[in-house]
């Protein structure tokens, strides 16, 4: 339980971080791509939060069903997959270009750095789904609603 509450901080923390650098880059500095990556990061962040606390809670089997985490999972993986490409992106556009930090309107490092954390919050939210996956047991999954086709 220690565990999961310091997740639910650190959770927290980023999510308050990323819309906080979202408002900063896209209203005060104009560097919209920042902005967008600091948002998709915070997005990834709260839900990251939100999965802990509903396991803390014990709330987790009764508001999601494997597929929804499996889902929320993929969200995740689609998050790590495009964080790492702009990661490696900004990474070559930095070694080309030799640009420095400032002007922030322009700036490569500063994207570079909400693209990392996009990545990393998207893996984040991708083990943390697998995590709680292992958690659900046979007679929950039998339970689902038969009745409902998978689309």
């Amino acid at each position: 339980m220690l565990s999961t509450k310091i997740h639910i901080v650190i959770s927290a923390i980023g999510a308050f971080i990323g819309i906080t650098a979202f408002i900063c880059f896209c209203l005060v500095y104009s560097n919209i791509e920042a902005g967008i990556w600091a948002l998709i990061s915070c997005v990834h962040a709260a839900l990251n939060l939100m999965l802990h606390c509903h396991y803390l809670k014990e709330s987790l089997h009764v508001n999601f069903s494997r597929k929804a985490l499996q889902y929320i999972g993929d969200c995740g993986i689609v998050g790590f997959a495009s964080g790492a490409a702009l990661t490696v992106f900004y990474i070559f556009l930095e070694v080309y270009y030799q640009a420095d930090i400032l002007p922030v309107q322009t700036s490569i490092i500063i994207r570079l750095v909400w693209s990392f954390m996009m990545m990393k919050w998207g893996l984040m939210l991708y083990l943390t789904t697998k995590k709680y996956l292992k958690t659900y047991n046979d007679h929950q999954l039998f339970s689902e609603n038969p009745n409902v086709e998978d689309t």
